[in-house]
């Protein structure tokens, strides 16, 4: 059976499971794959508008703040302001920490008030940051003052002054991700960096999710008919059947992900319509099956 069908049919209703009883493990895992591209793609395309809206004003609040970025003898370094600050962007979610002269500084609590992510200006280096334990970070240079390409690198608090010390000097040529060192450049490079960073997130957060929620109920549904002496499925065909109990809950909760509809999430939307049309769906299999005499199901 195609994707289409399959999608159209199980949307519709319950007699399409009997025929996908038979349907392959790696058909089934493309299908839901190729669902969870649309739906990630859907909500992109309905959320982007206030998404770049959001980065528009955050990045017009930075310019206010900080004035023109000037790239010279002293490296990369505001206009405007002349002291260390720090403060959170984007609904509190991100910290900006602007360090204006590194060999005096002493890096401030960036990750204060719970934040796990943010973004560290000094003069010799922009670069984002993420928290990945109590004392860990991973520092993502952005542009930067040396002449050797910087990667990824994880370390600890108290190292990353030093680590941007020992690496980069405001004598070193400028290299960066973005063509240019300037607000509209930054903010363009920024909108398509976080557009992109959500739209695989949610692939990946909405596949491993469902794939858990298929793993688990189809072993407890496989107990489960063990112990009440049912006629049993094998759980390959289980997992599949899973699988496509899942299509109409994924589209459920894609709607109230890409219209932000309040009180639940996307999470609590797909857990609770997939527990519910999961077992109607096995219940009907299982009436079919005892009316048919079948005691097992092969692969």
């Amino acid at each position: 059976m195609n994707f289409f069908t399959a999608l159209i049919e199980t949307c519709k209703g319950t007699k399409v499971f009997l025929k996908l009883l038979s349907q392959t493990l790696g058909k089934s895992l493309w299908h839901l794959f190729f669902l969870i591209l649309i739906c990630s793609l859907f909500i992109m395309l309905c959320t982007y508008s206030e998404s770049t809206e959001r980065i528009n004003e955050t990045f017009a609040h930075l310019e206010e703040t900080f004035g023109d970025i000037q790239v010279g003898k002293k490296g990369i370094i505001s206009t405007k302001i002349k002291k260390t600050i720090s403060f959170p962007v984007v609904d509190d979610r991100y910290t900006i920490t602007y360090i204006p002269e590194i060999d005096k500084a002493k890096l401030p609590k960036i990750d204060a008030d719970d934040m796990t992510s943010g973004f560290l200006w000094t003069p010799t280096m922009l670069t984002s940051w993420t928290k990945l334990g109590p004392d860990k970070f991973l520092l993502i240079p952005f542009a930067y003052c040396s002449d050797k390409q910087l990667s990824i690198k994880s370390m600890k608090r108290s190292s990353i002054l030093t680590y941007i010390k020992n690496n980069t000097s405001a004598e070193k040529k400028v290299i960066s991700l973005s063509p240019e060192l300037n607000w509209t450049a930054l903010r363009k490079y920024c909108t398509n960096t976080l557009i992109s960073v959500a739209f695989l997130g949610n692939i990946v957060g909405i596949l491993l999710q469902t794939l858990l929620f298929v793993m688990m109920f189809s072993f407890i549904l496989n107990l489960s008919s063990k112990n009440t002496g049912a006629p049993a499925l094998k759980y390959k065909t289980r997992f599949v059947i899973g699988i496509y109990v899942s299509f109409p809950p994924l589209l459920i909760a894609t709607m109230f992900s890409a219209f932000q509809l309040p009180f639940l999430s996307f999470n609590s939307v797909y857990v609770i319509c997939f527990s519910i049309y999961l077992i109607v769906v096995f219940t009907h299999l299982q009436l079919n099956l005892n009316a048919s005499g079948q005691d097992q199901i092969e692969q």
